[in-house]
Parts: C-alpha cells; structure tokens; sequence
C-alpha cells in the first residue's frame, strides 16, 4: 500500500470517529467543528491537488462571470423587445382609431340617416301613408314586375 493510501485511509478513518463524536454535539458546534476539520486538512494539501483546486475555482469563476454577461444581455434584449413591443401596440392602437372614425363617420353621415328618417318621407314623391298601408310592399313588388 502506498503512503497517499495509507493518509487516505487514517484520514477517513479519523473522519468516521469524529462524525460519530459530532452526533452529539449542536448544529454551530458541527459547523465550527468542520470548519476546523477543513482547515486542517486544508493544510496538508499535496501540490498536485492545490494545483488541480486551483484549476477548478478559476473555471467556476469564470463560468459566472459568463453567465452574470448572458444575464445583463438577457435584460438589453428584454428591453429591446419591450421598445418593440410598444411600437407595435402604439401602431395597433392608431389603426384601431382610425377604423372606429372611419366606421363612425359612415355610420352618422347625413345620407345613411336620410333614408330611415322624417325628411326622407316627406320629400319622397309617395304621402307617409303609403309606407304604413300593409299592402303597399305587395303592390311596390306587382310593380316591379
């Protein structure tokens, strides 16, 4: 067996014995005690795996500095897509307007009212009477015929 095997197997062996003194002790009193268990192992780190920790906290740091610019992008895009959004809605609602005039301004005009008011039945050439006589659509069909 070789020496790392061997500081690895007292290790996990002290490990195992104080895990089973740490059941009894409080939560802060485990939180202090792993602490002191890390910095203690910390300190007998070979080169190799301080290189190699080193390696992995450079790659973690960099990954959220990628993600921190994706995520300010993300916002840039989302207010550009909110500036377009409002376009379209300010061009939606300008055409909406202009239908509701133009629908208004055929629906009230003076000679789409002219037919179904007063003035049109005074000034047509038949007496008001005519319209209300119940055979008066009989006789104007016998007419056209």
């Amino acid at each position: 067996m070789s020496t790392s095997e061997n500081n690895a197997d007292q290790m996990n062996g002290e490990l195992d014995r104080n895990m089973l003194e740490a059941n009894d002790l409080t939560e802060s009193q485990v939180a202090h005690y792993v602490v002191d268990l890390l910095d203690h192992h910390a300190q007998h780190l070979t080169a190799v795996t301080a290189k190699r920790l080193s390696v992995a906290r450079s790659l973690a740091v960099n990954q959220v500095a990628r993600q921190q610019t994706a995520n300010h992008s993300g916002v840039l895009s989302w207010l550009g897509d909110q500036i377009e959004h409002h376009r379209t809605m300010s061009t939606a609602v300008v055409v909406v307007a202009m239908l509701l005039a133009f629908y208004a301004a055929q629906h009230f005009s003076s000679n789409a009212n002219l037919e179904n008011s007063d003035a049109f039945l005074l000034a047509s050439d038949l007496p008001p009477e005519a319209y209300a006589d119940k055979g008066f659509d009989t006789w104007l069909v016998s007419k056209t015929d």
